[in-house]
């Protein structure tokens, strides 16, 4: 059998269990690269690495070591953003003793991949192959964002992070042999400063063929993400203060997805018609059940596998323009609706109560879609041809 080539993962989360679009990309890259590199994976983080977790990771690993790290020791990192220019999530993430691992180790890698413009500061002197994969320029996500966050929290980090990180992420782009965008325009834009890919998440291809349902949930309008993710946050905010009001009184609105905050909890309080559910089992029974699927995202940025798994269910999408744009080949009226007016969202949810079965030709073009362009095949074999196994 031929010797595979050794790679250092690193990573901020723990992959497993795969809860949240990160962690669930993390997870799948690390399958993907074990079928192909023995994988010594490095993590950061501040979350315990429960027994099962362990045992999961080494099946796709030939080491695995947590850095695990107090909470207050990863603030006590963020306030060197006084002292340096780097970025705070850069800052937050960079340790010495980390640091020290990873040169010790690194001798005998053959490549190395960060996941997360975060982690890639370790491998700033790393003089073999490496690969950022970077997801989403989250300097560009901020500078579009800026305006639109509700919450004053972000609006002060993103005034101070903005310009950091984006002079940040462009010498990383540099200073990188490849790096992986999520986002088609991302990785376009930044392909004037170094090599730049495109390669969108996939799906679980079992979720093509699913088809479990439940009657309870025939009238309900459902958003789907971690609800501790500030874009999800102002997402929802924005669709039950500008929206909600103009639904017929027969829809509900249920938000489904784990860590909901204090102020996501307290719409349901407020409002008859507002559900939270926070983790549930499978989150694929409510969507599969739904007369729709909405994600009118008000910030952030990148590809949104929540739209994507809802495509693949063959559910009806409304998204806003923001969202939809990363999803290349997808159009409006044809695989999702796009709007980003509020009464025109309530009167097309009013009108899908009405007369489902109207909406089916765009159910059956967005599992097509999905089907044929966003599954974790098809993202092995853009990293295959980047990365090579040799």
């Amino acid at each position: 059998m031929k010797k595979k080539n050794k790679l250092l993962l690193i990573s901020s989360r723990l992959p497993y269990p795969p809860i949240g679009g990160d962690k669930l990309k993390s997870y799948n890259l690390l399958k993907i690269l074990s079928s192909h590199f023995d994988v010594h994976l490095v993590i950061i983080t501040d979350e315990i690495l429960i027994k099962e977790a362990e045992l999961e990771l080494k099946k796709y690993t030939k080491s695995i070591k947590v850095f695990r790290k107090r909470k207050y020791r990863f603030y006590i990192n963020l306030l060197k953003f006084l002292f340096n220019f780097l970025p705070l999530q850069v800052n937050y993430y960079y340790f010495k003793d980390v640091q020290k691992y990873i040169n010790d180790i690194s001798e005998d890698m053959n490549l190395a991949v960060s996941i997360l413009v975060r982690t890639s500061e370790y491998l700033k002197n790393f003089n073999k192959k490496k690969y950022l994969d970077m997801v989403d320029s989250i300097g560009l996500n901020y500078r579009r964002s800026q305006k639109n966050v509700k919450s004053l929290f972000w609006k002060t980090v993103y005034s101070v992070e903005t310009n950091r990180l984006l002079k940040y992420e462009e010498k990383m782009v540099r200073n990188f042999n490849a790096t992986f965008f999520v986002n088609k325009f991302e990785a376009e834009y930044w392909s004037e400063h170094g090599k730049t890919e495109w390669i969108p998440n996939g799906v679980n291809e079992k979720l093509f063929s699913y088809n479990k349902l439940d009657s309870k949930y025939k009238n309900y309008i459902a958003f789907f993400g971690k609800m501790d993710y500030q874009p999800n946050i102002d997402a929802v905010m924005w669709f039950v203060g500008n929206v909600l009001s103009n639904l017929k009184k027969e829809i509900k609105f249920i938000v489904v997805g784990t860590k909901p905050t204090k102020e996501v909890l307290n719409l349901s309080k407020k409002y008859q018609n507002v559900e939270i559910t926070g983790f549930v089992d499978d989150p694929y029974e409510i969507l599969n059940s739904s007369l729709a699927i909405v994600a009118p995202m008000q910030t952030g940025g990148g590809i949104q596998n929540k739209i994507l798994e809802s495509m693949a269910l063959r559910t009806i999408n409304i998204v806003s323009s923001l969202a939809a744009k990363p999803i290349v080949g997808a159009k409006d009226k044809e695989h999702l609706l796009i709007c980003d007016e509020p009464l025109k969202i309530a009167n097309l949810i009013n009108d899908i109560f009405l007369e489902n079965s109207k909406y089916n030709n765009i159910k059956e073009n967005a599992k097509k879609l999905i089907e044929e362009n966003y599954t974790w095949k098809k993202y092995e074999e853009k990293l295959l041809k980047i990365a090579g196994s040799k």
